[in-house]
């Protein structure tokens, strides 16, 4: 049995180290975990995962972000998590935001807004086709 062997094999995780700077930024199809420090911009579809021991200044978007260390920039995510030794500053956009007993925001969290998608009929163009239905009936 590995380390890892919770995980699915499927899945992968790429690790910034404990001790590790990384200067620039990351973009990822997997997900993210942050136990070093990035100064930079994070982009995954999947989890970004920041650590007690992790620090990131830049911007993260993710589908998920678990805050558990400390993050100042902005954070764009379908579902944002900050644990009990979290902390962020700066501003959040997310649809689900949680924050645990212990945990810091300090900023502000901006509502993501769906937008609908409206077609619009043109009014003449329906009373064409009844007028066309109703002669055809009569005929």
């Amino acid at each position: 049995m590995g380390l890892f062997s919770s995980r699915s094999t499927s899945a992968s995780l790429s690790i910034v180290a404990k001790g590790c700077r990384i200067i620039g930024n990351l973009e990822s199809e997997q997900s993210i975990q942050i136990d070093g420090y990035v100064q930079g911009n994070i982009a995954t579809e999947a989890e970004v995962i920041v650590t007690p021991t992790g620090r990131v200044q830049g911007d993260i978007k993710a589908g998920l972000v678990l805050i558990n260390g400390l993050v100042e920039g902005t954070c764009q995510g379908g579902e944002v998590n900050i644990q009990a030794k979290g902390k962020f500053k700066g501003t959040m956009q997310t649809q689900h935001l949680t924050i645990d007993k212990g945990g810091l925001l300090i900023g502000e969290n901006l509502e993501v807004v769906e937008v609908e998608n409206v077609t619009k009929i043109s009014p003449s163009r329906d009373l064409d086709k009844e007028a066309n239905v109703d002669s055809s009936k009569s005929a």
